[in-house]
């Protein structure tokens, strides 16, 4: 805080004011934010290969603890793993359907190829009854 001083003239200021220092250039520098935690990705790791989701879920569920302690890197990582997860459980899930879609399309072929053969009597008439 600056003390009065008596002006040795009605021109001079009353203060002992410093002069504004020059503005320092503003940091370009983006605003630290919590990561998301992707538990939707988890979720999804749960639905699609439930055997990812466990550590889905372990990393997704850290991200905010990790950030209150200050380790943001590890907050920032945790939150790219849980994602990372849900998208790799995405993916093997589908390539699982795809493959079981194939191999019910190919086990129907199967089936009805022999079924037209009469050997197994797949979808044939019954035995023919006899009158009398």
């Amino acid at each position: 805080m600056t003390t009065p001083e008596p002006a040795a003239t009605p021109d001079e200021p009353r203060t002992t004011e410093l002069p504004a220092a020059a503005p320092t250039p503003a940091t370009t520098q983006r605003p630290i934010t919590r990561p998301p935690n992707n538990i939707g990705w988890a979720v999804a790791s749960l639905l699609f290969f439930w055997p990812l989701s466990f550590s889905a879920f372990t990393h997704a569920l850290n991200v905010f603890p990790l950030w209150t302690e200050g380790d943001a890197d590890a907050a920032r990582h945790a939150s790219h793993r849980a994602r990372y997860l849900g998208i790799l459980s995405l993916w093997i899930g589908g390539a699982l359907f795809v493959l079981f879609a194939i191999l019910y399309i190919v086990g129907m072929l199967v089936l009805m190829h022999h079924g037209h053969h009469g050997h197994h009597n797949w979808g044939g008439p019954g035995p023919r009854m006899r009158r009398g």
